[in-house]
């Protein structure tokens, strides 16, 4: 069966039992990754399970059958970690349907795979037989309830412009996101109330620039600053595919905005498109002014080959340069 929301799957993940079978695919590794853990917690910790952990073309024939057969010799019973589910031989497939059409007593399974179940007949099979949640990369609408999520599990509280602060410099990457929210409770500590200060002094401080003043510098046409600052936050370690997720978020945004501007459209229209609150809204505004007019499908373009140019080896400097220079007219 396919579950459509995060919130429910993990709340079956947190709240299973002897017997459950549950199942994470597609190309969003962290939220499998979490729903992993979240199933592997409950059954280690509150269950008193053992966890076994296998790729799927580790499994021979007559593993898995085993496992599931034999009783754990100092646990409850077996919790079985599957990576990779779409890999699973002939034979182990067969094991596990046949165990699933059987049921399962003192063990549970997690098969998780980053393809999705168009892309596999096993996955397929498994939708229409146990929960199965599509881990894609989240909505921008989704997000600010991720903030608020993560920030709640690292106890730490944010000033109401940091939902969206944190929202834009994610770019929908939970990733980072989450990486962003663990530097933030490390540094300023649990229970902490974090601002835009706070947030800038531990994420984007570096060598005197951050990654809001890069945005900046594209969208207001400041072509030579934006090169300098995108050369600092290169040089000071900031993370070259998180900067091009967050430009090509604010990108998105900022070309939504012109249209409806030009159009004739109020800041209100703006906001409701793209769900931008003060201050980002005010400045967005101002971006419809300033920005250099280049069309869609040229800086559409110019992202997929940065995006391509980073995983590839290509230059770092080259490749943000030849970016701002596609989205700027050339002003100092």
């Amino acid at each position: 069966m396919k579950i459509r929301k995060y919130s429910e799957m993990n709340n079956i993940a947190n709240t299973a039992s002897d017997g459950a079978v549950l199942v994470a695919a597609g190309p969003d590794l962290y939220q499998s990754g979490r729903l992993q853990n979240t199933f592997a917690d409950r059954f280690r910790k509150a269950l008193d399970y053992e966890v076994l952990r296998y790729e799927s073309d580790e499994l021979n024939e007559g593993d898995l059958k085993r496992h599931l057969l034999e009783n754990s010799l100092f646990s409850k019973g077996k919790l079985i970690l599957i990576s990779n589910a779409h890999k699973l031989g002939k034979a182990a497939a067969s094991e596990l349907f046949d165990a699933l059409e059987n049921g399962l007593s003192d063990s549970a399974i997690f098969l998780s795979s980053e393809k999705v179940p168009r892309e596999s007949a096993i996955l397929r099979k498994l939708e229409k037989t146990v929960p199965v949640y599509i881990c894609y990369e989240p909505f921008e609408s989704d997000m600010p309830g991720w903030v608020k999520r993560l920030a709640s599990e690292e106890s730490i509280k944010l000033s109401r412009d940091m939902v969206q602060l944190l929202t834009e410099y994610s770019g929908r990457n939970l990733r980072r996101l989450s990486d962003a929210m663990t530097k933030l409770a490390l540094y300023h500590g649990p229970g902490s109330q974090i601002d835009r200060n706070g947030f800038i002094e531990v994420i984007s401080g570096k060598g005197g620039t951050d990654i809001f003043h890069l945005g900046d510098m594209i969208f207001f046409n400041r072509r030579g600053k934006a090169v300098d600052a995108a050369w600092s936050l290169l040089r000071f370690g900031e993370e070259p595919v998180g900067m091009i997720a967050y430009l090509f978020s604010l990108w998105r945004k900022v070309t939504g905005a012109m249209e409806i501007v030009e159009a004739g459209g109020s800041s209100q229209e703006v906001s409701a498109a793209t769900g931008a609150r003060y201050p980002l809204l005010d400045k967005l505004m101002k971006f419809t002014r300033t920005a250099c007019k280049v069309e869609t499908a040229v800086a559409a373009e110019a992202f997929a080959e940065a995006d391509y140019g980073l995983k590839t080896g290509v230059d770092k400097l080259l490749v943000f340069t030849t970016l701002i220079f596609t989205l700027t007219s050339g002003r100092l």
